[in-house]
């Protein structure tokens, strides 16, 4: 299967709602021109960022029919994630998003009784057989899968038994387990990084891509990051990314998810609040998270 391995960063990008939690699917092409704006090179659609487990199938078919009209048009690489706890919508999902024109697809597997590297190949080898031509990447990510699975094992099986599968979302704090994906069969798999805050580490070990949920607002500085490591300016790209980790733990301590979607709205691009009522700030909350972030100056280093 022919296909490019990513370079840049790649927003895991928020689902934008209307007051009543409908999905505003006519407010899609604002938040593309905002991240074109910052340099990003993708999108990555309806991930945990964008709740996607928490839309119907409808709508999460018409999320990508938005996406794919948009990104028909200007240079984002279009990534939909297909997860689901069953197999047939997860392959109905797979179905749609090539329909929609998307140039990957990803997913997490989420049955319980997956365990192991040979289970995985095995649940997802059906979901695969029905779009062959599409190329697709792994969502490994622990926390939000509840699996602790050797990848390196999994890419080892799905060599011969997964054809369309191209590489990682690498969600994973395990550096010893990336280097070794990364360098496996002459590096023939692009393991695209998921932790923003270890963004450095990923690419010492060699990752060109990234994909993760504060590119949608701080791209200037995972950009900065990326351009500094490459010029070999490493103490500028590590104070940068010391910068990250700070915001990131601001964000995590008042609830990440709701918390980004309030910066969202901050710098001008008003995607609403979340699907899950439980991800709700109350008015003294928002006021701590602002103050906290303006302590460090966090929205005026933010900006282009």
């Amino acid at each position: 299967m022919k296909y490019k391995k990513q370079k840049g960063l790649i927003a895991a990008v928020h689902t934008p709602l209307n007051n009543d939690l409908s999905i505003n699917y006519n407010y899609i092409e604002k938040q593309a021109i905002h991240l074109l704006k910052h340099n990003i090179s993708g999108v990555y659609v309806g991930g945990t960022t964008g709740e996607g487990l928490l839309f119907s199938n409808k709508e999460r078919s018409e999320l990508f029919k938005a996406w794919g009209e948009i990104t028909k048009y200007n240079r984002l690489i279009f990534f939909a994630n297909i997860s689901h706890k069953n197999q047939s919508s997860s392959s109905k999902l797979a179905i749609e998003a090539q329909n929609s024109g998307a140039d990957f697809i990803s997913s997490l597997c989420l049955d319980p009784n997956v365990n192991s590297p040979k289970d995985l190949v095995k649940w997802l080898k059906p979901i695969l057989n029905t779009t062959p031509d599409i190329p697709y990447y792994y969502y490994e990510s622990p926390k939000f899968s509840g699996k602790k699975i050797n990848m390196e094992d999994f890419l080892i099986i799905s060599n011969k038994e997964l054809k369309s599968l191209v590489g990682l979302k690498y969600n994973n704090s395990n550096l010893e387990m990336l280097k070794r994906c990364i360098n496996l069969n002459n590096r023939k798999y692009d393991i695209l990084f998921g932790v923003d805050e270890m963004l450095i580490s990923g690419l010492e070990l060699g990752c060109t891509g990234a994909i993760g949920s504060s590119y949608n607002f701080a791209g200037l500085i995972y950009n900065e990051i990326i351009k500094n490591f490459n010029a070999d300016k490493k103490n500028i790209a590590k104070n940068l990314q010391e910068f990250s980790i700070k915001f990131i733990k601001i964000l995590s301590k008042h609830n990440y998810l709701p918390s980004s979607k309030i910066i969202m709205n901050e710098i001008g691009i008003n995607c609403g609040s979340c699907r899950d009522k439980n991800n709700h700030l109350e008015n003294e909350q928002i006021k701590s998270l602002y103050n906290e972030l303006n302590e460090i100056n966090f929205f005026k280093k933010i900006k282009i």
